[in-house]
């Protein structure tokens, strides 16, 4: 399992085929973004972010996990 800790304060990207891995409560989050991979795209070509800890977020809503 990847840190979450690291994953809220937007740190790490989770690749989309590792979706399974996000806790229940991202599923219905905010702020939870995608991006495409600029490295590879035949294997992980896009990446799940918690944009919760970013400056530019457009909501002061208080996410599920915490």
């Amino acid at each position: 399992m990847f840190n979450l800790d690291d994953f809220r304060a937007g740190l790490y990207g989770l690749p989309f085929s590792c979706a399974d891995e996000l806790p229940r409560c991202c599923e219905r989050c905010v702020y939870l973004v995608w991006e495409e991979s600029t490295v590879c795209y035949c294997d992980a070509p896009f990446y799940y972010y918690c944009a919760y800890s970013w400056p530019d977020k457009l909501t002061e809503e208080k996410p599920p996990c915490l």
